[in-house]
């Protein structure tokens, strides 16, 4: 768990300067109202009011406590949420007015912690060497830094697993949609050539029934002229002329006609010898 350096301890420190300040000769009131700030803003720090942080920037007008009374402000700041910024803008202060590199090092090390409850292991873990090169005795600091440290590698191995498993998703899925491609273009390349097949088919059947269509108008032709050959071939009747039908028919009434005379001739004789025999005897 991280750990902090500043406690109220170190607010406890600042009352200690205060006393031995107060012991001191003042020439000026301002310095005088500030180190005032200074008092309330440790007693309102310890009593959990919000205004500490306010009473130790007033505080920053004292020409020998300004970093102190910033460390302060930075260290109030930090127990308010969403004041991160505020709290290391007040350390900042506090590093360039400090000469006391204890507390350089507590401004560097709260700055690194303000930091880290932010995620932002990188600024951090500068921060925490800030604080150990101001005071290699800091362990506090040390100890925090190498946390962040753990954590910033634990992330690092997250984020290649994330980037692993990201790049193994984007190859299935570029491995996917290149199926699906050639799948597309296989299946149009099978419509294509299902309607290159139905269109040579219609193709083949529009030609067929041209040439039937051709063949039905030759034989209508040769019909047509087998019909005129035969009407040029039959001779033409005149008028009051008998026809080639017509004679064949009277003809053959004719041919009948005699056979049936000829029978009765013949029956006629038949019956004229047997009544002359008959006489005879």
């Amino acid at each position: 768990m991280m750990k902090h350096a500043a406690t109220r301890a170190s607010l406890a420190c600042a009352i200690s300067a205060l006393v031995t300040c107060f012991n001191c000769s003042w020439s000026q009131s301002e310095d005088y109202a500030a180190k005032a700030s200074i008092i309330d803003g440790i007693r309102a720090f310890e009593a959990g009011e919000d205004r500490a942080d306010s009473l130790f920037v007033l505080g920053e007008r004292h020409s020998d406590l300004a970093g102190l009374s910033a460390y302060n402000a930075g260290r109030s700041l930090l127990e308010k949420s969403e004041a991160g910024q505020e709290a290391r803008q007040a350390f900042q202060r506090a590093i360039k007015s400090a000469s006391d590199q204890q507390l350089t090092s507590d401004a560097w090390h709260n700055i690194g912690n303000s930091l880290l409850m932010e995620q932002d292991l990188e600024n951090a873990i500068e921060a925490y060497k800030s604080a150990l090169r101001a005071n290699p005795r800091n362990e506090a600091a040390r100890y925090n830094l190498s946390y962040a440290l753990r954590q910033q590698q634990e992330q690092q191995d997250q984020q290649e697993q994330q980037d692993q498993q990201d790049q193994q998703e984007q190859q299935e899925q570029q491995d996917q949609q290149d199926q699906q491609d050639q799948q597309d273009q296989q299946d149009q390349q099978d419509h294509q050539d299902q309607q290159d097949q139905q269109d040579q088919q219609d193709q083949q059947d529009q030609q067929q029934d041209q040439q039937d269509q051709q063949q039905d108008q030759q034989e209508q032709q040769q019909d047509q002229q087998e019909q005129q050959d035969q009407q040029q071939e039959q001779p033409q009747q005149v008028e009051g002329q008998i026809s080639k039908e017509d004679m064949e028919r009277i003809l053959e009434s004719l041919e009948r006609g005699e056979e049936e005379v000829q029978a009765k001739l013949m029956k006629a004789k038949s019956q004229g010898k047997k009544k002359k025999i008959e006489k005879d005897w």
